[in-house]
């Protein structure tokens, strides 16, 4: 009698089957990677937003207890025992609340006791946009050097409309001399608070001083550089969450007035406004 042996089938993939696999799921990733870092991009927008609206919120309250006003575009330092202000002026523009700048700024910006929002909204995760990338004329310095973070040199990633907007050399403003803006003005005096900006973030305006020249910055949405010197040859991405005087907030797109009209990119649209018109005079 013959004895005929059967060999069970061997478990597992084949070589081919294994690569099938792999194909799929190479397939699936990059289709799922672009969705899932979409989704990360828009919780940091919404984290932005609720962060300038919350500023928005004690900036208001700050104000009523002010007489009605804004709070001031710079301060003196504060001192905790004898409760008085004394030292030199240091700006708020971009310190309004927060925590410490780094001790190269410290002739510059105020202490994190002395900025104005420190009794309504205390150093915290509010003022740190998450995409916050910095910017390298934050001191002026002109080497292109890049700061770790606006919020880890500044203390705060958000930036306060008090005034002094930045401008190009023969460009500005098209109605008026340079604007005083919100700081220390009462709190009617914006001229459509539901339109004027009161914070923002750096993709919203130029940015720079005299020795490093202008800067555009894209922190949200952009995925290469994000600094660039001339904003008609940056990708189309100035894109920045803004609160606005009436206290409601949103993410806008800059990046048409920065692009198209860079010596003039403070010009209100129906979307916003930078500045109230005081005495008018011919554009150039």
């Amino acid at each position: 009698m013959r004895v005929v042996f059967h060999h069970p089938r061997a478990s597992g993939f084949t070589l081919i089957e294994l690569l099938v696999v792999v194909a799929i799921i190479s397939i699936l990733a990059s289709l799922l990677l672009p969705s899932l870092a979409g989704a990360k991009e828009r919780a940091h927008v919404i984290t932005c937003i609720n962060n300038v609206r919350q500023m928005g919120i004690a900036i208001r309250v700050y104000s009523e207890d002010s007489e009605g006003r804004y709070p001031p575009e710079n301060v003196r330092e504060y001192d905790l025992q004898t409760r008085q202000r004394t030292g030199a002026l240091k700006s708020c523009q971009f310190a309004l609340g927060g925590q410490h700048p780094t001790d190269g700024l410290t002739e510059v910006y105020p202490s994190a006791e002395a900025r104005p929002l420190y009794s309504y909204m205390p150093p915290s995760a509010v003022y740190k946009c998450p995409r916050d990338k910095g910017q390298s004329n934050l001191p002026c310095d002109g080497g292109g050097r890049q700061t770790p973070s606006n919020y880890a040199t500044v203390g705060c990633s958000y930036h306060y409309n008090s005034g002094s907007l930045t401008t190009l050399s023969d460009g500005g403003f098209r109605l008026t001399r340079a604007a005083e803006g919100l700081a220390g003005q009462s709190d009617d005096w914006a001229p459509n608070p539901a339109l004027y900006i009161l914070i923002h973030e750096p993709p919203a305006r130029i940015y720079g001083c005299l020795s490093s020249g202008p800067r555009w910055f894209q922190w949200h949405m952009s995925k290469g550089p994000t600094e660039f010197t001339d904003p008609q040859l940056a990708p189309r991405e100035f894109r920045s969450p803004v609160a606005f005087v009436d206290g409601h907030a949103k993410f806008h797109d800059f990046s048409r007035s920065l692009t198209e009209d860079p010596y003039y990119p403070y010009e209100a649209t129906k979307e916003w406004i930078w500045y109230r018109p005081g005495e008018v005079v011919l554009a150039p």
